[in-house]
C-alpha cells in the first residue's frame, strides 16, 4: 500500500476529510471571537496541566453518560503534549485516546481521540471522517473546511492551535484501508458507521471537557468532508441539540445511492472495451477545457460555469467506433463516459423518496484521471483487486465502495458479484437496500430543531468533484428550498459551489477560506458570511483568488488581473 497516498485518501478521498486544508478569510485573519476560557473546577485549580491530563488515564465513562446504547467507554491513554515537542504546532494539549464499548460483544469499539488544549477557548470541534472510515481523523490538523491537501495560508491556525477542543473517531471499526467493508455485516457496527458514533463520540468528549475544565463547551461545531460531510448533515438532522454550527464540505448526502451510481459506472467501465486509461482521459479532459475554459470570460484553466459547457464526447470517437489507440474513444468507452455523465434512475425509492442519483461533470471539468487516486482505477485489472490487499494508488474506489456496501451491508453475501448486480432494480434485495438507505443516508430536509435553536450550516461543494457529484448538493439544496422557502433557509444555511475545486485534490483550483471563523462569527456574533475570498494553494498556481459566490451565483471575469478576486463578480 502507498502509505502517503492512502493518508491523503483517508483524509480527502471519495468520502473523506483533509488533515490539512487551505483557508483564508478576508477581514478575519483566522481570528476567533473573544475566548471564553473554561474556569477550572475547585478541585483542579492548584494542579498542573500534566497532573490534570494524567488523571484522565484509565477513567471509565459510564454508559449513562452516553446518549445512545453502549456499555460505556474507557480512556486508554492521556498524554500531555508540550508546545515545544517536535512536530507540534498546536500549543500544549492533552491527547486522550480511548474506546466506546458496544452492546453487542462481537461488534468493535468506537476508537476516539479527544485533544484538550491547556489554553482552551471554551469551544469544541468534532472532526468528521470519510470513506468507509476505520481510522481516527487527524484532530491536530485542519478539518475538511476547504478543498486542498497543500496546507494553510500563512497566519491561519489549525483549530486545536486556536484553543478548540478537537475530537473524532474511527466511526466504530478499524480497517487497514478504505476498501474493507466486512464490518458492515454486524448490525451495531453498521449503525455506528451510519451515524450513531457521532452522538456517542460527542458525549464522551463532553464528559472529558467537564472533567478537565469543569464545564462543557459554550459552542460546539462539526466539520467534515465527503463521508464526513454526510456526518455533518446527520449531526444537524438528528443531534441538533449537540451542535451550534456545521460545515458540510462535498458531502455524500445520499451515500447508498452514490455507491449504486459508482457501481453502475463500474459495470460500464469494466465491460469489454469500456475501460478508459489515463492517456485517453487526458484527451477527453483537454478537449473539454479547450471548448469551455473561456466561457467565464478568461482562459485560466477553470470552468467557472459548468452549466454552460455543452461538450459532446462523440467528437472524440475513433474511426468506426473500434479502439484504435490513445488519441480517441471507442464506442464502448463513449458508453462509459455517457454513464459517468448521466444520472442513475431507480425503480424504487432510496430514503426520503429519492430515485435519481446525479451524474458527474466529466464533460464539464471533472478529472477522473488526475494524480493521487484514480476514480476508475489504473487499469481494469487493478479496479477489481482484492479490497483487503489492494494498492489504493491503483485500485478503483468506484468499484470498491459499492462492492463493500452491497456485499456486507445489504446482501451480506461475500460471494455476490456487483458487476451483475441490479443497481437500477436490486430485485429481492430492494427492501434491504431501502432499510440500509434509511439508516445511513443524510438526505432528510427536516432541520427544524437545528434551525429553531439557532444552528448555522455552511454547505459547500466543488464544481469539479470527481467522487461525489456537485449536483447531489444542488439537489439537496433545492429540496431544502422547497421545504423552507428562501428567507427561512438563508437564515440558517449558506450554500457555495467552488469552480475548479474537486474532492479535496485533483481539481484545477484547490484552495479554501477560513470557514471556521466565518461559521463562528455567524453563530456567536450573528454576522452572516459575506465577501468571502477563496485562495488557491496548489503549486504552481498558489495565490490565485476568487470570490466565494453563494449559489446559484458563480464568479464571472470582468477584467483585470485574472489572479485577483476583484477581477470577478458573482453572477447568476
Amino acid at each position: 500500500m502507498n502509505h502517503a497516498r492512502d493518508k491523503v485518501w483517508r483524509s480527502v478521498g471519495a468520502l473523506t476529510v483533509l488533515s490539512t486544508l487551505a483557508i483564508s478569510l478576508a477581514g478575519c485573519g483566522g481570528e476567533e471571537s473573544a475566548p471564553s476560557v473554561g474556569a477550572p473546577g475547585p478541585t483542579t485549580a492548584q494542579k498542573s496541566p500534566t497532573e490534570l491530563c494524567g488523571e484522565l488515564k484509565g477513567i471509565a465513562i459510564p454508559a449513562g453518560n452516553i446518549g445512545l446504547a453502549s456499555t460505556g467507554a474507557t480512556i486508554t491513554s492521556a498524554t500531555l503534549v508540550a508546545a515545544s515537542d517536535s512536530g507540534n504546532t498546536s500549543g500544549e494539549f492533552c491527547k486522550v485516546l480511548g474506546g466506546i464499548h458496544p452492546v453487542d460483544s462481537s461488534a468493535p469499539d468506537i476508537q476516539f481521540e479527544v485533544d484538550l488544549p491547556t489554553a482552551w477557548n471554551g469551544k469544541s470541534l468534532h472532526f468528521g471522517g470519510g470513506g468507509l472510515d476505520g481510522v481516527i481523523p487527524d484532530t491536530t490538523g485542519f478539518a475538511a473546511s476547504g478543498f486542498s491537501p497543500y496546507g494553510e495560508p500563512s497566519g491561519v491556525l489549525a483549530p486545536l492551535a486556536r484553543g478548540y477542543v478537537t475530537y473524532g473517531s474511527d466511526a466504530g471499526h478499524q480497517a487497514a484501508n478504505d476498501f474493507v467493508g466486512t464490518f458492515a455485516s454486524n448490525d451495531e457496527a453498521l449503525a455506528n458507521y451510519a451515524g450513531s458514533h457521532i452522538k456517542k463520540t460527542h458525549d464522551v468528549a463532553t464528559f472529558l471537557m467537564k472533567t478537565r475544565y469543569g464545564q462543557s463547551a459554550s459552542q460546539s461545531y462539526f466539520i467534515g468532508g465527503s463521508g464526513g460531510g454526510r456526518m455533518g448533515l446527520v449531526a444537524a438532522q438528528k443531534y441538533a441539540s449537540d451542535y451550534d454550527g456545521v460545515i458540510a464540505s462535498y458531502p455524500a448526502s445520499g451515500l447508498l445511492g452514490l455507491s449504486f451510481q459508482m457501481g453502475r459506472i463500474s459495470q460500464a467501465s469494466l465491460s469489454p472495451g469500456g475501460f478508459i486509461n489515463a492517456a485517453k482521459g487526458k484527451v477527453l479532459r483537454d478537449a473539454v477545457m479547450s471548448q469551455c475554459d473561456t466561457l467565464d470570460g478568461v482562459a485560466d484553466g477553470v470552468i467557472s460555469n459548468p452549466g454552460a459547457c455543452g461538450f459532446d464526447a462523440a467528437t472524440l470517437r475513433c474511426p468506426g467506433g473500434a479502439d484504435t489507440g490513445d488519441t480517441c474513444l471507442s464506442d464502448a468507452q463513449l458508453n462509459t463516459v455517457a454513464t459517468i455523465a448521466t444520472p442513475l434512475i431507480t425503480t424504487f425509492d432510496f430514503a426520503n423518496g429519492i430515485r435519481t442519483i446525479p451524474g458527474y461533470k466529466v464533460l464539464a471539468g471533472a478529472d477522473f484521471w488526475g494524480p493521487l487516486y484514480p476514480s476508475l482505477g489504473s487499469s481494469a485489472a487493478d479496479a477489481v483487486a482484492d479490497p483487503a490487499t489492494a494498492d489504493v494508488a491503483k485500485a478503483s474506489f468506484f468499484y470498491a465502495f459499492p462492492n463493500a456496501l452491497v456485499k456486507y451491508a445489504i446482501a451480506r453475501d461475500p460471494s455476490l458479484d456487483i458487476l451483475t448486480f441490479g443497481f437500477t432494480n436490486p430485485g429481492a434485495l430492494t427492501a434491504r437496500t431501502q432499510a440500509v438507505s434509511q439508516l445511513i443516508d443524510g438526505t432528510s430536509v427536516n432541520f427544524d430543531a437545528f434551525k429553531n435553536k439557532g444552528g448555522k450550516l455552511i454547505l459547500q461543494h466543488g464544481q469539479a468533484d470527481q467522487f461525489i457529484p456537485a449536483q447531489m448538493s444542488v439537489d439537496l439544496y433545492n429540496r431544502l428550498l422547497a421545504a423552507y422557502g428562501q428567507s427561512q433557509l438563508s437564515s440558517f444555511l449558506k450554500f457555495y459551489l467552488l469552480p475548479g475545486a474537486a474532492h479535496g485534490f485533483g481539481g484545477q483550483f484547490e484552495g479554501g477560506y477560513d470557514s471556521l471563523t466565518a461559521l463562528d462569527y455567524w453563530v456567536t456574533k450573528g454576522v452572516e458570511p459575506h465577501d468571502l475570498i477563496v485562495t488557491d494553494v496548489t503549486p504552481p498556481t498558489t495565490g490565485r483568488k476568487r470570490p466565494v459566490c453563494e449559489y446559484p451565483a458563480w464568479p464571472k471575469y470582468v477584467g483585470g488581473d485574472p489572479n485577483s478576486a476583484t477581477s470577478y463578480v458573482c453572477t447568476a
